[in-house]
């Protein structure tokens, strides 16, 4: 009950005069009182004072509080104009729990410490003030659970650790640019507005506020949504209009299990693909003023004529369905599409590529090519780490016209497209014009081309994780800044990138790109462009030079042997091979948004090209697209979207039939970017991967090269749902630093710390999951091997045999950057003199990035029977299991070149005894020889990788002998060999691999004589 108090009057008074003169209180609430003027109408109950408002805020008021105060719950001192509160309102209000001292003038310093003492406090209120920061004295108010913040300028949330009991906290209108990993503490939190802020991110942290109802971010600087926001289990209110967010990632989303929002709020931002998924999750989807052109059928059509969802598309630039049809809402555009299906036509899409390095303006360029406006990464999130993927499409492409002709402008034969485009598209040969003229009145002039764009962080760090990704067909963008460039960055910025994707595949198409135009001079634009073109053909023609010199060598011999004459194919195929680039540099600018109409132009017409992309705009049959959709939904579906080849198969032939077309239909939806498929990967191609984005979410969660800022993790109860080896749940703050700094320091993971850097991908309630992506990052894709912890001893077992049920660590060889041990040579150098073989594999030009990575781990596999030594950045040192044997795998760079060599060396572990009996060259080469057959089929999948392989002579230690293990036929039927270095006749064992019945080399040979000698002396 509340009153507005009256004048005071003297006990037994009755005249005016004798009213007391006091202050006022706005507002008085009694607890049990029975009418407004309880004076007049006395209560049986004894009454107290519940909730008190304040006119006025001095001594004489706060006086006549005195014998209320022990009862006020509710205490509102707004709109007052206040600049401080006093000691005194604290003082007398201890039992206080609901506190409101919004609109007023409040500062950082106005609250007193006192203030931390109304430890009964539960809700406060200071929103329309003038903080710039957290007032001190809040953050030890331990029972609070709602806070409103709003209306003030405050930047940073640091400091409410202790703040454990929030339910509803109210940040909006002021400056924040982060908040969720503050907040991450707030368990209970089920309200959050923090809108009207600068926040860039929502950031993964989000998940651990599993009781979030109602989360609010509109008006911030948004650009990327993560899964976990949908994924909350309690959420029903997601607002996040007015932000800058391009793309909503794809995550399991079984409608069966699927928690359901009651409203999606994503308008007002740059989303150019509709979300359809998020149909599946929410009653309603509100996308009105994007710029999504179409909307897929394939999204819609699972919604029932009468659903009674909404989807609001409004102010969006639709060009299907009709806008009539949309305006009318979703129930019109299930029907329309129902109707419609039959008569709807798709073309095959293609995949765009887009490298640089590190500061080339690729997160710019990309945004602002798929946006169609300026947009500078400085004002969007952007996670500068492993793959983004964004999606964009062409409309209006026309018919494939004949490809334009194509002039080799050096000898590398790199093709060089003759029509010229302009900066803004528009200088084009008469030819073209006519084509485009003709095609705008055919029937197939609206041809859709959808693209699907990968942009690879520059980092050199993912130069190895990223190989697998980097895949034709596809064109490649690579980008370079102009306002950065000097000559002597042409490697760093254009050669070495150029290196790296034909070292991979030469059958490539670029587009060669440079950005930052808007901040350069006409001629000094036009100088930087003309001086990478010549530098690139140069580098071109000194690859070719390196690779018709090897050529000369072999052809100038009088006698090429098998050996020699198929290394002769593999350099002529290295020789002319082609790939075709852009005639000239396109020159871009993100904040001008100038050049783009030459980038679409340029793909538009490459992807017109039957001859590079015979497949790209054919119409993809009815029956593809079913299963597409099937594809699609299954993978959505999925804790874990990898599923196997066979199993997949089966599904599809008993869903649809014909199952004889999967393996055309899977290449299809790999070349569109719409799974994962590597056919041409004996490891990898049983496994089809459902969602690419998901499984760059995964690489991008363990390769990073930002990993110690990221790893830097106060943990608390974060990881507190994780069931870790030890089967128990949560993990200690030390332990995790330990296995921090052991990943850092040593490159060896612990299984514990890959279930937290994974948590926010998989569910790890229970160990399936991960293990599902753990068997298939070590075992198919040579990311590491299993090692152990010597206990009460310092350093690793590096082949845990015997202990291998209790070890739970990895070493990763591209995180293993330590030096050679002394130990190494401690145990290599006594037996120099030994029966050895040893060879090398030399690369001229470039070694890819994680090969000899990728081929430590498969000679650590058990068929190999090698018990590791040591592992280092560039080594690693073993002995077999069951020969006296001691290996050693290393490369070194060349110090006057790009090229590296990869040499092995096999040494008889007898000791210095000479009448020992030494291990056999040819028991050597059964155990080298299927290690170097795992090593040439990693090889295989770098096709324009130029390798020599030589072997070393076992007497003069030169290497003057052709490596002919893959060609081992010739050499096999020779019983010696001579040395071109010193002449010497050199047993063949040796040199090649024996034949089966050769297992007898000299100097088994030269053992048993010695052995029957001492037997006849005997």
């Amino acid at each position: 009950m509340s009153t507005t108090a009256r004048p005071r009057r003297r006990p037994g008074s009755r005249g005016g005069n004798s009213v007391i003169k006091g202050p006022t209180m706005a507002h008085v609430g009694f607890q049990g009182a029975r009418h407004m003027h309880p004076e007049r109408l006395p209560s049986a109950k004894r009454e107290r004072t519940l909730s008190v408002r304040l006119f006025d805020t001095n001594e004489d008021t706060l006086e006549s509080m005195d014998n209320q105060s022990s009862n006020v719950k509710i205490l509102m001192v707004n709109g007052l104009n206040m600049n401080n509160v006093s000691e005194g309102i604290v003082e007398r209000m201890q039992h206080l729990q609901k506190l409101d001292l919004s609109e007023n003038q409040l500062i950082d310093t106005s609250l007193p410490d006192s203030f931390s003492t109304l430890d009964n406090l539960v809700e406060l209120n200071l929103s329309n003030n003038k903080f710039t920061k957290l007032p001190p004295s809040i953050k030890k108010l331990r029972n609070l659970s709602r806070l409103s913040l709003s209306f003030n300028t405050i930047d940073s949330l640091k400091g409410l650790e202790k703040l454990k009991k929030m339910q509803v906290l109210m940040l909006d209108h002021n400056k924040f640019t982060s908040v969720f990993k503050d907040i991450t503490h707030m368990r209970k939190l089920e309200i959050l507005d923090c809108s009207s802020n600068n926040i860039r991110e929502v950031g993964l942290d989000v998940r651990f506020l599993k009781n979030l109802r109602e989360l609010n971010v509109t008006k911030n600087r948004i650009s990327v949504l993560p899964t976990d926001v949908f994924q909350l289990n309690s959420l029903e209110s997601l607002k996040a209009g007015q932000n800058q967010i391009s793309k909503i990632p794809m995550f399991n989303m079984n409608p069966q299990h699927c928690h359901c929002l009651s409203e999606i709020d994503l308008s007002s931002n740059v989303l150019n693909k509709f979300p359809g998924h998020l149909l599946v999750i929410t009653k309603k989807l509100d996308i009105s003023s994007n710029r999504i052109k179409t909307l897929e059928w394939s999204k819609i059509k699972k919604m029932e004529l009468q659903t009674d969802k909404d989807l609001y598309v409004e102010g969006n630039p639709l060009t299907f369905p009709p806008t009539d049809i949309c305006e009318c809402g979703l129930k019109s555009m299930v029907q329309f599409f129902q109707e419609t299906q039959l008569n709807l036509k798709v073309y095959q899409g293609m995949k765009i590529l887009v490298l640089g390095a590190p500061g080339s303006g690729k997160t710019s360029f990309v945004q602002t090519l798929v946006d169609g406006q300026s947009r500078l990464s400085e004002e969007m999130y952007e996670k500068s780490a492993g793959i983004e993927v964004s999606d964009m499409t062409f409309e209006n492409i026309a018919n494939k016209p004949e490809p334009p002709p194509n002039v080799t402008v050096t000898k590398a034969n790199m093709e060089i497209h003759k029509k010229r485009l302009s900066v803004h598209g528009k200088e084009r040969s008469e030819d073209t014009d006519d084509e485009v003229s003709s095609n705008a009145s055919s029937s197939e002039h609206n041809k859709t081309l959808n693209l699907c764009i990968w942009d690879f962080c520059g980092n050199p760090f993912y130069l190895y994780p990223h190989y697998m990704f980097f895949e034709q067909p596809a064109i490649a963008i690579l980008t370079f800044n102009m306002y950065t460039y000097t000559s002597d960055k042409f490697d760093e910025m254009v050669s070495s990138w150029f290196d790296w994707m034909i070292a991979k595949t030469n059958k490539l198409v670029v587009l060669l790109v440079g950005t930052h135009a808007d901040k350069l001079k006409k001629e000094k634009m036009k100088a930087v462009c003309n001086e990478v073109k010549a530098k690139l053909q140069a580098h071109a023609e000194k690859q070719r030079q390196i690779v018709q010199k090897k050529i000369d060598e072999i052809t100038e011999k009088p006698h090429i042997s098998q050996t020699l004459s198929s290394q002769l194919n593999a350099y002529s195929l290295l020789l002319h091979e082609k790939f075709v680039v852009q005639s000239e540099v396109i020159t871009t600018s993100a904040a001008k948004n100038t050049g783009y109409e030459t980038i679409a132009a340029s793909v538009e017409m490459l992807a017109n090209d039957s001859r590079q992309f015979p497949h790209v705009l054919r119409p993809i049959p009815t029956f593809w697209l079913d299963v597409e959709s099937f594809v699609e939904e299954r993978g959505n579906t999925m804790v874990v979207p990898i599923v196997k080849f066979d199993q997949l198969k089966d599904e599809i032939g008993e869903k649809f039939g014909m199952k004889h077309l999967l393996n055309t239909i899977l290449q299809y939806l790999h070349e569109t970017g719409k799974v994962l498929w590597f056919s041409n990967n004996a490891a990898l191609k049983g496994h089809v991967i459902l969602r690419p984005a998901w499984f760059f979410d995964i690489f991008r969660a363990i390769f990073r090269h930002d990993l110690t800022e990221k790893l830097e993790i106060e943990v608390e109860d974060s990881f507190k749902t994780i069931v870790f080896e030890d089967e128990t749940s949560g993990i200690t703050q030390s332990k995790y630093d330990q296995m921090k700094e052991e990943f850092l320091a040593e490159g060896i993971v612990d299984r514990d710390l890959l279930k937290c850097m994974l948590s926010h991908l998989l569910p790890l309630e229970t160990n399936g999951p991960f293990y599902e992506v753990l068997d298939l990052l070590l075992n198919n894709l040579d990311l590491g091997y299993l090692v152990s912890k010597r206990p009460r001893e310092n350093g690793y077992n590096l082949d845990p045999e015997k202990d291998s049920m209790h070890s739970r660590k990895y070493l990763i060889p591209w995180f293993r950057n330590v030096p050679e041990p002394t130990s190494v040579q401690e145990l290599w150098e006594p037996i120099a003199g030994n029966q050895r073989l040893a060879g090398i594999c030399r690369f001229p030009k470039y070694m890819p990035p994680g090969l000899f990575e990728m081929l430590s781990v498969r000679a650590h596999r058990d068929k190999n029977r090698l018990k590791f030594l040591s592992h280092w950045g560039s080594g690693f040192h073993a002995r077999h299991r069951e020969e006296k044997l001691q290996i050693m795998f290393s490369y070194t760079r060349h110090e006057t070149d790009n090229g590296t060599t990869l040499r092995f060396e096999f040494r008889d572990d007898h000791g210095s005894d000479p009448h020992a009996d030494s291990v056999s060259a040819a028991a050597m080469w059964t155990i080298l020889l299927p290690i170097l057959m795992d090593f040439e089929e990693l090889l295989h999948s770098y096709t324009g990788v130029l390798v020599e392989r030589l072997m070393e002579c076992p007497n003069c230690k030169m290497l003057s002998f052709i490596g002919e293990w893959l060609t081992p036929k010739e050499t096999q039927g020779m019983p010696t060999r001579p040395c071109a270095e010193c002449h010497e006749e050199i047993d063949t064992a040796f040199l090649a691999q024996p034949r089966e019945k050769k297992r007898v080399d000299i100097s088994q040979i030269r053992r048993r004589i010695h052995s029957a000698r001492e037997q006849k002396s005997n």
